[in-house]
């Protein structure tokens, strides 16, 4: 491969949800670092563009639609990833690396054309001893895989260009701006400062791993009667209606929704919580990169030991599992809140 001594334009492909960008953010600071005179571009998705943008991490941020909930069929999608293209078949570069193999980093890297590609793709054209050679030792191999966290194998994917990691976890910073606005969205609703803030997101990708929205609601009273907190609701574009909707299940003037907030609201918001209680997915992994305390609640694990992973990665937080969604109890989650909410009091008393 190359050398990279010298300033090179290196192309990073990890078209991905908000989780998956968030846990990428260690190997793509450590690439930052290891390569700070070359040009970084990210391509990424819609979505989680603006996470590589507040991570201070590349360049350059190429938008790629996403064929996942029909996100390129929307007209601003569609516009954007067209001027993607465009962008990418005019620009040269050195190197390509694909974290994330997908239709979409297909796309990119055909309309790339890299000098060179870091990516974990087999050749298309393996003889057949080849091909009979990788099936048979699959078959015979007795040890069980060494499963790495996401995060480690993304790091792990740059050490063939002598990247070392410079931080173990995700870290995301707030936008000012945005900082703003969620302070003006917090005074409307007479939010006092030190006011205990928890933060509720009851939605996820797949509708198999929601917890049922009424636990959310119950769990949401308990910390308004217990510790007489206030409340932020979140919801994402696919729960159209349902922050309005549990915020008007609680007690009146104590919860706040925010639905469908831009990324660096999103960030900001969860930089302000006290605590997080959510389903397994992207803003609970960005709340714990923002040094948000997180209750996960999720199956991610528990049908092959305590860990998995993709779980979320920090000292503050706690994974609610069990086999089937339905199976975790509002009491396993509460408690877990309230060790959360006790230990940062601790480090809030230890630090004055």
């Amino acid at each position: 491969m190359t050398s990279f001594s010298e300033r090179q334009h290196i192309l990073v492909i990890h078209v991905a949800g908000l989780g998956q960008t968030t846990l990428a953010l260690p190997a793509l600071r450590s690439l930052r670092a290891r390569f700070p005179e070359s040009r970084i571009t990210v391509a990424a998705s819609m979505a989680a563009a603006e996470l590589i943008r507040l991570a201070n991490c590349a360049d350059e941020i190429l938008p790629v639609g996403r064929l996942r909930h029909g996100e390129l069929l929307h007209p601003a999608a569609f516009f954007r990833s067209t001027k993607t293209i465009g962008e990418l078949r005019q620009a040269h570069y050195d190197l390509a690396i694909e974290f994330k193999t997908n239709a979409e980093s297909s796309a990119v890297l055909n309309f790339a054309h890299p000098g060179e590609r870091l990516s974990n793709r087999r050749p298309r054209n393996q003889s057949l001893g080849e091909v009979i050679e990788r099936v048979t030792k699959a078959i015979t191999t007795q040890k069980p895989p060494i499963t790495l966290h996401v995060a480690q194998e993304y790091l792990k994917k740059l050490e063939a260009l002598g990247v070392r990691p410079i931080e173990a976890e995700p870290r995301l910073t707030t936008d000012h701006q945005a900082d703003e606005q969620i302070e003006k969205l917090l005074h409307k609703h007479k939010v006092e400062f030190g006011e205990l803030l928890i933060g509720i997101h009851p939605g996820s990708g797949q509708i198999r791993n929601r917890w049922p929205v009424e636990r959310f609601v119950s769990i949401g009273s308990r910390m308004i009667h217990n510790f007489n907190a206030r409340l932020l609701v979140f919801a994402g574009p696919q729960e159209k209606g349902l922050a309005k909707r549990i915020v008007s299940q609680l007690p009146s003037k104590r919860a706040i929704a925010i639905q469908s907030p831009k990324i660096p609201e999103l960030v900001s918001a969860l930089a302000r919580l006290s605590l997080l209680i959510a389903n397994h997915g992207g803003p609970a992994h960005v709340a714990a990169a923002v040094d948000a305390p997180v209750v996960a609640i999720s199956t991610f694990g528990a049908s092959f030991g305590k860990h998995s992973s993709i779980d979320i990665l920090g000292t503050r937080n706690e994974h609610v599992r069990a086999s089937h969604i339905g199976l975790i109890s509002e009491e396993a989650v509460y408690e877990a809140a309230c060790r959360l909410l006790k230990m940062n009091r601790a480090e809030f008393l230890r630090g004055r």
